[in-house]
């Protein structure tokens, strides 16, 4: 009689395994203070915070040391988490970044005035102008009047004269100072990506020299003709 094979089991199948998160780098308790300190005041100064973290080093030695301190994972990485929450909690993202730029590059100073002249209200302005401005300042001049004379009735008869002091606004000066558009549209240049390579500016391989070179090759519009002159007939 054959023997009969036993039935194989069937194998689970687990599927691929989900990869290992890799472990977040431990900061000793001087590496954490040390990131306190440096995020703690702005502008931030990694020297001035090695030192406030209890390291002993000083001058040359303790900027050196506080570089490489934080170039070290663990802090580089606690630097950089608090940059991301501090990010999310204030809803700062490459997006609102961009449209602010945008607000001071793109920034139209009519935009200020009302349709007879005059300057508007901070309330006044929208959202895109009163954005563009970094500084404002309204000045108003007054001068004396003549005084009014008021006679005041007293109480054991006739009336005393009191003079009232009157002041007018003469004239009124407004400051305003913009954004710099050009720092603007720089910055939105490098957030986007619009900048070139320009390895060749100032160089013969520079389109703008290539196109001049080739139009100084033969006549063209650069070249003036001559036309010849007409004998006038007296």
């Amino acid at each position: 009689m054959a023997d009969r094979k036993k039935p194989k089991k069937a194998s689970r199948s687990t599927g691929a395994r989900a990869p290992k998160r890799a472990r977040k780098p431990r900061l000793s308790e001087q590496q954490e203070r040390f990131v306190h300190e440096y995020l703690s005041l702005w502008p931030r100064n990694a020297t001035a915070a090695y030192g406030r973290a209890g390291y002993h080093a000083t001058g040359q030695a303790a900027r050196t040391a506080a570089s490489r301190l934080l170039k070290q994972p663990a802090v580089a990485a606690a630097i950089e988490e608090h940059r991301q929450e501090e990010a999310t909690r204030l809803a700062v993202s490459r997006e609102s970044v961009l449209a602010e730029y945008a607000k001071i590059a793109f920034s139209d100073p009519r935009r200020l005035f009302r349709e007879d002249g005059s300057l508007k209200n901070l309330e006044e302005m929208d959202d895109a102008t009163a954005a563009a401005l970094v500084q404002m300042e309204i000045e108003e001049e007054y001068a004396d009047i003549e005084p009014e004379v008021e006679l005041e009735p007293q109480a054991h008869g006739g009336k005393l004269k009191r003079r009232a002091k009157r002041r007018i606004a003469v004239g009124r000066t407004a400051k305003i100072k913009w954004g710099d558009k050009r720092a603007a549209l720089d910055s939105i240049v490098r957030m986007m990506g619009y900048a070139k390579d320009n390895s060749t500016l100032g160089t013969p391989q520079n389109p703008v020299h290539m196109m001049l070179a080739d139009m100084a090759s033969r006549k063209s519009a650069l070249t003036p003709i001559e036309t010849p002159e007409e004998d006038d007939d007296e």
